[in-house]
């Protein structure tokens, strides 16, 4: 296996700086456009009655359309494996503000949120840097290219979401790296549903304040479809101050996250154009405990940007085949104004500041035929072919005082790989109603050479019930930060998942609709951190074999609608001890109801059981973080006098409450109650 060592120098993209200040334009103008628009588009978008939507059975939502676990649409019934499906109307009613929150009230999910400059999700029992799920917005991948994690937090404008389709389980077969404990794609809105403007602001506590804009133009006999959006958005998140954050910090400390965010996406006839901007500052110092060190607790800054543009061409023949091709650009770019740390002066030591920098980008092509070769065979064949210029490291510049700021880093060295793939997939159906899948995807990189995944999936789906068996591996290549950090390690292999799924629906009548999921992961090669002397590596020695089991019920009549679900997880290593961070139980439950067409209210209850911490608790020397149940609800007023109101409470009974950590902090407090006011009109 070779390390990145083994990479030629970079010569295909512009330098990252000249980039960063074209993005700003780039950004400036289309901030332009969309205030042009403000003016020229009046149309209300015409949608739905509250009651329409209430009056919509639990079967008729099973027939939902999704697009990600074969990349191309499906519905949800017909898939080899469990898909689960956030729509916008579940993000307006319950008010989220962050991609955690909305994944939160799901099956299978578990957090360590660090109130900081990022925040991370546990899928079906694997605690991990972010890196072993993929987020995609529209179908193309925003996990950070250096690290191949993705960020959590506020940087996301879910106004324009239209669906968040969440794949459970290995998804290599199709998606390659990263895709090991699931994929979550985030589908923005399209205009033809959602003509016209809408505008929104909102506050509440912790400073916390949003606003943020979607436009729609459709033109029907021209074919001509445009959304775009803007959003900003800043808080303080908590207060972690002394006492409140259990110490880890002094009553000194600054915590904030500042995020803006940009959609476009036109589309006319065969062609389809996207781009995604997404800019985030946080605080970084509640990454690590600071009290007792010498390190300052305010004025740090995490700073990073994405940027996704692409341009899609899709061709259908006719009903037996299509053809579809994506030309896509990725940026992800630790901004040089990033201050991670600021070292007190002391004694004999003028302290320190330290500014990082860290560009990292990434050019794609992908093409997919779909055809249909018979009345019951269905096959997806496609390649990918893909070029990176990764930093080799932070590039880093330190000052000589405390309060003497540090000089702008200099460019990084830079490493590129290729990665050419090719993905099939065949389904047959066999006889009604059942029907067989068999996926495959080869990878070739010249970092950590050939890769193949497959996956076997069978769907029995009659009438009312829907059975599924499936069978898929995943791996998880290393990317320039795991060979880098710390004291590096050249010698890193991929991790690689097996796994088996069985699943069941059924609809009991048409308002009540329950589902069960057995699966059995074996995660091997997983990354540990080795501490060596006072540093360390990762390196891979860790296998985590993870037996699940997930149940849920639905229902949906007249004015009411409720859900309850359970998760039972338990993770162990090679040797049977039980893997920190993971809980054994969780469940959620909400209920909805609409005392008018206009008027209703949304309550929702997290639970969360006792987790082991990877070190013991620093007051009671206790290894494990207690459980917790956390409310949060949302009371909904629609246009009245032309505007919509939300009041939202989360924590409404200001829980103390933890999550796990996996650094010198001794675990993480997380948000005391937090109460908004959301104000939004349509145009």
């Amino acid at each position: 296996m070779t390390g990145p060592g083994n990479r030629k120098n970079n010569s295909l993209f512009m330098t990252p700086k000249a980039f960063r200040g074209a993005k700003g334009a780039l950004f400036a103008a289309l901030f332009l456009i969309v205030l042009i628009l403000l003016q020229a588009g009046r149309a209300r978008c015409q949608e739905k009655s509250m009651n329409e939507l209430m009056n919509l059975s639990l079967e008729e939502l099973a027939e939902v359309v999704v697009t990600t676990p074969a990349k191309t649409s499906q519905k949800l019934k017909e898939i080899p494996g469990t898909v689960r499906v956030i729509s916008a109307r579940d993000i307006s009613a319950r008010g989220y503000l962050t991609l955690e929150d909305a994944l939160s009230d799901l099956p299978g999910m578990q957090f360590r949120n660090i109130i900081g400059f990022n925040s991370y999700v546990f899928m079906r029992g694997v605690p991990n840097q972010n890196n072993l799920i993929l987020v995609m917005i529209d179908g193309v991948q925003v996990n950070e290219l250096n690290s191949g994690g993705f960020y959590g937090g506020g940087q996301y404008n879910l106004s324009n979401v239209e669906q968040i389709e969440v794949v459970y389980g290995p998804a290599s077969a199709m998606y390659g790296t990263n895709a090991v404990s699931g994929v979550i794609n985030i589908i923005t809105k399209s205009a033809k549903n959602n003509k016209g403007v809408r505008l929104s602001t909102m506050a509440g506590g912790f400073d916390t304040r949003q606003h943020d804009l979607v436009y729609g133009f459709y033109d029907e006999n021209n074919d001509v479809d445009l959304n775009m959006s803007a959003m900003f958005k800043k808080s303080g998140k908590a207060d972690l101050r002394g006492a409140q954050g259990d110490g880890n910090w002094s009553d000194t400390l600054e915590n904030f996250e500042d995020d803006s965010a940009f959609d476009a996406k036109l589309r006319n006839k065969r062609f389809t154009f996207g781009l995604n901007y997404q800019d985030k500052q946080a605080s970084y110092v509640t990454k690590d405990r600071t009290s007792g060190t010498l390190f300052q607790d305010f004025g740090t800054n995490w700073h990073i940007r994405f940027l996704n543009a692409y341009a899609k061409y899709d061709y259908q023949k006719s009903d037996r085949w299509s053809w579809h091709s994506m030309l896509y650009y990725r940026n992800a770019t630790v901004e040089d104004d990033t201050k991670p740390l600021i070292s007190l002066a002391s004694a004999g030591d003028p302290g320190y500041q330290e500014r990082w920098y860290r560009p990292n980008h990434l050019a794609g092509l992908e093409n997919r035929l779909n055809c249909e070769l018979g009345p019951r065979l269905s096959l997806i064949i496609g390649t990918v072919s893909e070029r990176e210029s990764l930093s080799a490291a932070f590039s880093k510049t330190r000052s000589v005082g405390q309060f003497v700021a540090a000089q702008e880093p200099p460019e990084p060295q830079m490493l590129t790989d290729d990665l050419s793939s090719v993905y099939a997939q065949l389904q047959w159906r066999i006889k009604s109603p059942l029907s067989f899948t068999a996926g495959l995807r080869r990878d070739d990189s010249g970092v950590y050479g050939k890769v193949v995944t497959p996956r076997l999936g069978l769907v029995y789906d009659k009438n009312k019930f829907n059975a599924k068996l499936l069978y898929a591996e995943a791996y998880r290549a290393p990317k320039a930060w795991d060979y880098q950090d710390g004291l590096g390690n050249p010698d890193l292999s991929p991790e690689a998942m097996k796994s088996m799924e069985l699943a069941f629906g059924y609809s009991f009548t048409d308002h009540v609709r329950g589902g069960l999921s057995a699966y059995s992961n074996a995660l091997s090669n997983g990354l540990t951190r080795e501490n060596i002397g006072a540093g360390w590596r990762w390196t891979n020695v860790g296998r985590i074999e993870t037996t699940g089991f997930e149940g849920e019920l639905e229902y949906k009549k007249d004015r009411w609608r409720s859900y309850i679900n359970y998760t039972y997880t338990d993770s162990a290593t090679a040797d049977g001890a039980e893997v920190p961070e993971i809980s054994r139980h969780s469940a959620n439950a909400g209920v909805q109801y609409c005392f008018t067409d206009r008027l209703k209210l949304d309550v929702r209850g997290q639970y969360l059981g006792k987790r082991k911490n990877t070190q013991p608790a620093a007051a009671a020397n206790d290894p494990g973080v207690a459980g917790a149940f956390v409310l949060h609800g949302t009371l909904s007023l629609a246009n009245y006098r032309g505007y919509d109101f939300q009041l939202a409470a989360r924590n409404i009974f200001d829980k103390e409450y933890y999550h796990t950590s996996n650094t010198s902090v001794s675990m993480y407090r997380q948000p005391q109650s937090l109460v908004t006011l959301k104000v939004s009109r349509q145009f």
